[in-house]
């Protein structure tokens, strides 16, 4: 049977560069999804920042900054991580396409089977 997933232990191995050990730790489904999207969150602002100089200074001559990085800002790219996380944004798209799927499939079978039944009553 499949190893239960430790999530603990796959955020703190996949999350070298912080260093919190919650291994150990039992999270409820609801905290783990928050702790996640507020890691991506982090990781994805960190990787929007200009860190090198000379861009830098050419972006601001240019006035193409965002402002600084503030809390806020990585609070609520966590909240639109964490609603994708969830499923929030595709709204049962992965249901309608299975619907259609099986609808399609549904029709091809009787449409196979109606064929037969006309052969086998025409060789009769």
């Amino acid at each position: 049977m499949a190893e239960e997933l430790d999530v603990g232990k796959e955020i703190s191995e996949a999350s070298q560069r912080h260093a919190i050990d919650i291994s150990k730790t039992g999270m409820p489904l609801d905290m783990t999804v928050r702790s996640v999207a507020l890691t991506l969150a982090t990781r994805h602002c960190g990787d929007v920042t200009v860190k090198e100089g000379n861009l830098y200074q050419q972006l601001k001559m240019d006035n193409k900054l965002a402002g600084p990085l503030t809390p806020g800002h990585v609070i609520h790219c966590a909240l639109i991580f964490e609603r994708f996380l969830w499923g929030e944004f595709s709204k049962g798209l992965a249901g309608e396409a299975m619907a259609k799927s099986l609808d399609e499939m549904d029709a091809a079978f009787k449409e196979h089977l109606n064929d037969n039944s006309l052969s086998s009553a025409r060789t009769s």
